[in-house]
């Protein structure tokens, strides 16, 4: 019997690293001790550079041709808006998209359909359920609960026509839409469907991949084709033929540690490449060899190949390989991949692969004197950064500073900033100038941010891309607690809360779409109330922790209290966005390894924390905390030089 590796990863996570192991290119530093499989701890690859074509790991060896009906791909949600007049929701194409995306993550071959491609199996998709359920009486204004229900039925069936799955699946999404009387319109209503579609993936990855019937077929075909291969079955023969029992299962497991662990390979220290095979099928594992290949440079410093012998059913055998790094090894990227052999061609059906930066001379972290670097230009735009695309990554910039209503301040250098950052976020960020939408002044209206938001987002996010939030504008610390708001173009003091956009609810909203990461910053200059003395400000709720963050959303927000912001005249900027653009183009790179993370971000802006005239500092929050040196603080906001 061949273990097959199961447990596949989508998502970026905090706390578990595999799921950056899955991301296309990976630069720079590895996190050294740390196995590769199971699921306890991971390697860290703190390094991320988003391309249009991920590499797959699937889990099962079968070759698998889609076949998805015409009229699945026609299927849409319906529901009756404010008006009572119908409405559509077309969904077959965004079902069928994600489906063959999710299948491509459990198998390993996808054949297309019409393909002369031949394929071990064939899987189908029905939709068996799709509801809308939302209830809103004629032109009412208010706020009326959505749910969604999305239940497809997919089977899995072999040439001989034998059933492998079988089984329904479902996903649900609950959303609060809204109603604000002067349209149609029902805002929100994309959410919950976004939401539906996502648990349906995680369900469909997971279920395949679990399915006994597919993981017993894949067995048989991979026993079948090393019996051919081997002379010893023939070409008419299935997989139930005489001495099929008698193959090994090899898997193992590998570890690469360096002597100071410090998640650096450096010239002169001592390096440990542990690897652990275990045979757990019916037959002797002949002539096992642990290889060793990848970059050249490094792959000599290491004895390779290494016997282990042979290796009896349920053995498990250890080696640990040790090298003492040259030193006269130079600075670079390298890989090192470890891959289990056999003598009679049944060795491991995975490799494993490190990915690390080899630093030549210990402990040389460059100068270490302070040196103050002189303010550059920022509304001069970086040049565009070749080769680095994040195609299925959305941002959304808002910038209000010319309000309709006199009552409510102006911001001189709101939509200056806003502009500037979405063309940031395209240059040296990686996000085509298409996938970012920027709302500035009377093109912000509760309608515009409630739209792009609420159905704009949710139809263009992608868990395979990330979501960026950057909002400049007045607001208001509201009830309960110190609730941010964002206050729309058309707001004034008397109409704030319902012509804004809480903090909270954007969160929510965030928390629901499917991503890698979420990164909300929030710039925002708040209403001082005349009842406020000198230095009484009220905290807000995400300096208490009352906002919560779920999964990959972080909010980074430019001050814990309500006060006004600062700007820099001889900038032409708000403070923080000036701070911002700055650290984007280069000044956080700290490490100058050419990348700008987000812990560089925001140690940098917390550095350029500014004091509010009250002998008080504008304190930085950031919800969740983030660790400068984790996976998350290591995640690229931009590439700082090419």
């Amino acid at each position: 019997m061949i273990i097959f590796l199961l447990a596949l990863r989508r998502r970026i996570s905090g706390l578990c690293s595999s799921d950056f192991a899955a991301w296309p290119a990976i630069i720079g530093f590895v996190a050294l001790t740390l196995a590769l499989t199971g699921c306890g701890q991971k390697l860290v690859f703190p390094r991320l550079e988003f391309k249009s074509e991920e590499p797959k790991q699937p889990s099962i060896p079968l070759a698998v041709r889609i076949e998805i009906p015409d009229v699945f791909k026609q299927a849409q949600l319906f529901y009756r808006d404010s008006c009572n007049v119908p409405q559509a929701i077309p969904i077959g194409e965004r079902l069928a998209e994600q489906l063959k995306a999710d299948a491509a993550q459990v198998f390993e071959k996808i054949v297309e359909a019409g393909s002369t491609e031949p394929a071990d199996a064939v899987l189908t998709p029905v939709l068996e359920t799709s509801e809308l359920e939302l209830h809103i009486p004629r032109r009412e204004i208010g706020e009326y609960p959505l749910k969604v229900l999305i239940r497809l039925r997919l089977t899995v069936i072999d040439t001989q026509g034998k059933a492998l799955f079988n089984e329904a699946i479902k996903g649900e999404g609950k959303w609060t839409a809204r109603t604000d009387g002067t349209a149609c319109t029902v805002q929100g209503v994309m959410l919950p469907v976004t939401e539906s579609i996502e648990k349906l993936s995680d369900r469909e990855v997971e279920s395949l991949t679990q399915a006994v019937g597919i993981r017993d077929a894949a067995i048989r075909l991979r026993t079948r084709q090393e019996l051919l291969a081997t002379g010893k079955a023939p070409a008419g023969s299935g997989p139930g033929v005489k001495g099929s029992d008698e193959m090994p299962g090899l898997s193992f497991r590998a570890s690469l540690e360096d002597e100071n662990r410090n998640q650096m390979l450096e010239g002169g220290e001592k390096v440990v490449v542990r690897v652990e095979v275990s045979n757990s099928g019916p037959g002797v594992a002949r002539g096992v060899q642990v290889v060793l290949s990848g970059t050249p440079t490094l792959v000599k410093e290491f004895t390779t190949p290494t016997l282990l012998g042979d290796i009896q059913p349920g053995e498990k055998k250890q080696v640990a390989i040790t090298s003492t790094l040259s030193a006269a090894l130079v600075e670079q990227q390298t890989e090192l991949v470890v891959q289990v052999t056999e003598a009679n061609g049944h060795g491991a059906p995975t490799r494993k692969r490190f990915v690390a930066t080899v630093r030549a001379v210990p402990g040389s972290v460059g100068p270490t004197e302070s040196v103050e670097v002189l303010s550059v230009d920022v509304d001069q735009i970086p040049a565009k950064v070749a080769d680095f695309e994040r195609r299925t990554s959305y941002a959304v910039v808002v910038g209000i500073g010319n309000y309709r209503e006199t009552d409510v301040p102006r911001l001189k250098y709101a939509k200056h900033d806003a502009e500037m950052v979405g063309k940031y976020l395209s240059a040296v960020g990686g996000f085509p100038a298409d996938n970012v939408r920027i709302l500035t002044d009377d093109h912000a209206l509760s309608a515009d941010l409630q739209d792009t938001f609420e159905n704009w987002l949710p139809k263009k996010a992608r868990s395979s891309g990330i979501l960026f939030v950057y909002l400049v504008g007045n607001g208001i610390a509201g009830p309960p607690g110190g609730e941010p708001v964002l206050l729309s173009y058309e707001a004034n003091r008397s109409t704030s809360s319902s012509r804004g956009y809480s903090m909270r609810r954007l969160e929510e909203v965030m928390n629901r779409l499917p991503s890698r990461l979420k990164l909300i910053f929030a710039d925002l200059s708040f209403l001082t109330e005349p009842a406020q003395s000198q230095g009484g400000s009220k905290r807000l709720i995400w300096a208490d922790g009352k906002l919560q963050s779920k999964g990959r959303t972080v909010v980074v927000a430019s001050s814990s209290v309500a006060v006004p912001s600062l700007s820099v005249e001889a900038g032409q900027h708000g403070l923080f966005t000036y701070h911002f653009l700055k650290a984007l183009r280069g000044q956080a790179d700290r490490n100058k390894d050419g990348w700008v993370d987000l812990g560089e971000v925001l140690s940098y802006l917390r550095d350029q924390a500014p004091t509010d005239g009250t002998d008080s500092r504008t304190e930085l929050v950031v919800v969740p905390d983030v660790d400068p040196d984790g996976p998350l603080g290591s995640f690229p906001l931009a590439k700082s030089r090419h």
